[in-house]
């Protein structure tokens, strides 16, 4: 490769991890506009946590927002998940905590942030 190939790429991944941090705050953004706008519509959710790829090194620029919601009616769920998606440019992958097994509760809950 010549060096102007070489620099070229280096500038070039360089951008690309910029971009992929501005994507990952604007996540952060709407997970935390997200938890302020689920609170106001539902008084009775009482715990809010994010998880997930938007998290950790596995980001991507095809990631979505993991938002783990306790307290959320089951009714609800749907219209939580427009609310979300409102709040920013992440696709939303949304699960009340009521309906998964202890096991992956737990799971997720270790490697989540609460908002």
């Amino acid at each position: 490769m010549t060096v102007h190939a070489q620099d070229y790429w280096q500038q070039r991944f360089a951008v690309d991890r910029q971009l992929l941090e501005q994507r990952r705050a604007l996540g952060l953004q709407q997970a935390e506009a997200a938890a302020v706008a689920l609170r106001q519509r539902w008084s009775q959710v009482q715990a809010i946590q994010v998880f997930g790829s938007l998290l950790g090194d596995g980001f991507r620029s095809h990631s979505d927002l993991d938002l783990l919601v306790a307290g959320l009616p089951p009714e609800a769920w749907l219209e939580a998940v427009a609310l979300v998606e409102a709040c920013g440019p992440l696709p939303v992958d949304l699960k009340r905590a009521e309906d998964l097994s202890p096991e992956l509760l737990a799971r997720l809950q270790r490697g989540s942030k609460a908002l």
